[in-house]
């Protein structure tokens, strides 16, 4: 009877993988499509509230002399705010961005690891990879470390 127990827990461990899996991109593209939206307003301190405190952002771009990718970090709430007013100061009035998930997955119950794509303006077909790392914060999931690939790709 043990053996029967045990082999219905690990056969039905993988379908509990991908409900969670599933919970947790639903959760994470709802969280991106929002982020979108207040990314497309150009509020940077907006923007730096989606993170913690002791946040992390990373831009990894390619050096267009070298052809080497070079890294870009702001670290703190008040240095992200600040990446954020330098970006927005190119950024076209009136333009939408939309995210994408490709995977989430909860880590425990108060981290969230989300892998999408950033489309910066719809109406072009560039996007932009990301990989980010969420932690909830009474009922917010918060930004800990965000790394943007600025190195554009077509829409597949």
């Amino acid at each position: 009877m043990a053996r029967y127990v045990m082999l219905s827990l690990v056969l039905l461990l993988p379908a509990v993988a991908r409900a969670n899996d599933s919970d947790a991109k639903t959760l994470a593209q709802d969280i991106l499509t929002k982020g979108a939206a207040l990314f497309d307003t150009r509020d940077a301190a907006a923007m730096a509230a989606t993170y913690l405190e002791d946040a992390d952002l990373t831009i990894i771009s390619k050096d267009d002399n070298t052809g080497k990718f070079k890294n870009e970090m702001s670290r703190g709430r008040s240095a992200i705010e600040r990446a954020y007013q330098d970006f927005f100061k190119d950024r076209k009035p009136g333009t939408t961005s939309r995210n994408h998930v490709t995977y989430a997955h909860f880590v425990g119950n108060d981290m969230l690891i989300i892998h999408g794509n950033f489309n910066l303006d719809t109406s072009q077909e560039d996007y932009y990879p990301f990989v980010q790392i969420r932690l909830k914060q009474g009922d917010k999931w918060l930004i800990q470390s965000l790394q943007f690939v600025v190195v554009a790709e077509r829409n597949r």
